[in-house]
């Protein structure tokens, strides 16, 4: 992964995203301080600072008080974190504690480590540790649920304000963000050291973390995630708080103080995007949501424009017209599964496979094909259960697609 960033923003070229005004869309949202945006199904989540949790069936149009607020650990919430892939939970990081929404259930408040002021949490398996970091108490890590330990080393300052952490394997490395510069840690988050190559000034200041990024005071960096060499500016410039991604399309978007960033890692572009009609001070959050992109602000509540206004768009699917990839079959899949695809002409093809971390696993096809319909098999034996997507390219022309192993 670390090759294939490097290669990415290497050749990257500038692009300009023209977007459509953003429309704010506040009616009955009960509180403009956004803290977090998030998705279950077809239901938008905003977290406020104050007024609890905000929801909205109707694609921003409307928004209600969530009915169960009074099972929040506290209505004042510093953030929501939801998984991109599938939309069918969130967790809820308040003054007070985080509590786990699913989808078929109401809130559920998780009861360790009350009173504290909650920024993430993290749960990982082989055997089981869940780590949670806080605003001002550092991080913690349980592998009982009972006793709770404070991580050592973890660069958090005297503030002990934990951003973010990213990882691709908890029981490899780990990479945490804070005020206060990267720590990285190799023992399942119980000690940390400096991971701050490439980092200075205000850059140390870590606002969050979002897969293999760190939005900072001072520009996006992007590192590897299975062997730590120091970070890599992808713009040296602008206060970063928040992102939001297609993994599917590998498009990720970056927000924050009068700043916005597009970024795709299967075009080779990064864009700049207008934020017209956007007020209330830097973006908090941001979440996708069928051809629309939702940011919530410090003091202007939520803002909405529709996806399909960037440039680039019609211009890739353009080139859709003219190759194939089809979806998987089985899928779900246990342990193999086939991938059809079409090809117009003759000409080096790739078919590779990534996780959900963007780390490319397999390769299935690196060869000259000659025009025409093809299939090949993915044996995923050795792989654990989970998402994962599959990357067809030919030349310019680069498609993605998601597919699950069930084991």
């Amino acid at each position: 992964m670390k090759l294939f960033l490097s290669v990415f923003f290497a050749v990257c070229f500038l692009t300009t995203s023209s977007w459509a005004q953003w429309t704010q869309v506040n009616n009955n949202l009960g509180s403009l301080n956004v803290t977090g945006l998030a998705r279950i199904g077809t239901t938008i989540y905003a977290g406020t600072s104050d007024k609890g949790l905000f929801i909205s069936a109707d694609n921003g149009a409307s928004w209600s008080a969530y009915a169960d607020n009074a099972s929040l650990p506290s209505l004042a919430i510093n953030g929501l974190e939801g998984d991109p892939l599938t939309a069918l939970g969130i967790s809820i990081y308040t003054q007070n504690g985080f509590a786990i929404l699913q989808s078929t259930l109401a809130v559920l408040p998780v009861q360790t480590l009350p009173n504290k002021d909650i920024t993430l949490y993290r749960q990982y398996s082989g055997p089981t540790r869940r780590l949670v970091g806080t605003k001002n108490s550092g991080l913690y890590y349980t592998d009982d649920d009972v006793n709770w330990i404070e991580a050592t080393g973890i660069p958090a300052g005297p503030t002990k304000n934990i951003r973010g952490i990213m990882s691709d394997d908890a029981n490899t490395l780990i990479i945490g963000g804070t005020e206060n510069g990267a720590g990285m840690s190799t023992d399942r988050g119980s000690s940390w050291t400096d991971a701050n190559a490439g980092l200075s000034g205000d850059a140390m200041k870590i606002n969050s973390m979002f897969a293999f990024f760190a939005l900072t005071a001072n520009g996006i960096y992007y590192t590897s995630l299975t062997a730590f060499t120091g970070w890599n500016p992808v713009v040296s410039t602008g206060d970063y708080r928040a992102c939001t991604a297609d993994i599917t399309t590998m498009q990720y978007y970056f927000f924050g103080k009068d700043v916005a960033t597009s970024a795709n890692l299967t075009t080779s572009q990064i864009g700049s995007i207008t934020l017209g009609g956007i007020s209330g001070g830097a973006v908090t959050s941001a979440v996708l949501y069928g051809n629309y992109i939702f940011v919530g602000t410090e003091t202007g509540g939520v803002f909405r424009a529709q996806l399909s206004a960037l440039t680039d768009v019609t211009e890739r699917n353009e080139a859709l017209k003219t190759f194939s990839l089809s979806q998987n079959y089985p899928n779900p899949f246990n342990p193999s599964t086939t991938i059809e695809f079409g090809v117009p002409f003759a000409g080096n093809v790739s078919i590779t496979v990534y996780n959900v971390l963007g780390k490319e696993v397999a390769t299935l096809v690196n060869k000259e094909l000659p025009a025409g319909n093809h299939a090949v098999n993915f044996d995923a034996s050795t792989l654990t259960s989970g998402i994962y997507f599959y990357r067809l390219k030919v030349g310019n022309f680069v498609e993605t697609k998601r597919m699950m192993l069930l084991k």
